[in-house]
């Protein structure tokens, strides 16, 4: 099985192959650049590089969020067009998943945050395959002091070195969760984003 992965909720970009769940290449985007200018040509040029085409592609799978909000809704628009017109279908992967797999084989629990600002964040906790706490916003602090104290700290929020979403570990989990394909893809968003926070607050004050 040929799988596509996209990455976009971080700030750099990524796309990835892979066959049967082993990764062939992945590759990043220009991070001077817009998602929307770099992602159709990096996917494009990891194609190319592989000697793929689309149409060998069996599965897409894209990272639909928690994350940046423009990022979101440019992975999964994109991804969702090329799937319509390969006529594949698509596998939705969350960001704090996908981090959760950077931490690699471990019996310990492992608990994957990103900085949604202001003392908040997006937060789930994982161990041996099985998620102890659903992908969620939460007050840093408050979460932090609740994990284990064997936990492993994964993303942007006091882990050592900070990790970011990869297209790899999208494909990894894309391959592990093939049961959840569908026709497209949609967004998470676990928190109103600022716009909207914004427009609301206006609302309230009027």
């Amino acid at each position: 099985m040929m799988i596509l992965a996209v990455e976009t909720t971080a700030a750099v970009a990524s796309a990835a192959l892979l066959k049967d769940g082993v990764l062939l290449a992945e590759r990043e985007a220009d991070a001077g650049k817009k998602h929307a200018e770099t992602l159709l040509p990096l996917i494009d040029a990891l194609l190319e590089e592989n000697g793929v085409t689309i149409k060998q592609i069996d599965l897409f799978a894209v990272d639909v969020g928690p994350g940046s909000f423009t990022g979101v809704r440019i992975g999964v628009s994109l991804v969702n067009a090329l799937a319509f017109a390969a006529g594949k279908q698509v596998v939705a992967v969350d960001s704090l998943e996908t981090l959760a797999l950077s931490a690699g084989e471990t019996s310990r629990p492992v608990a994957a945050m990103i900085d949604a600002r202001n003392g908040n964040a997006y937060a789930a906790l994982y161990q041996a395959g099985s998620t102890l706490i659903e992908p969620c916003a939460v007050q840093t602090e408050s979460f932090l002091a609740k994990l284990p104290q064997d936990v492993i700290l994964v993303g942007d929020v006091q882990a050592e070195p900070k990790t970011y979403p990869r297209a790899k570990h999208v494909g990894v989990a894309a391959f592990r969760h093939v049961e959840r394909a569908t026709e497209e893809a949609d967004p998470i968003y676990l928190r109103p984003s600022q716009a909207e926070r914004t427009k609301e607050k206006s609302g309230r004050e009027a």
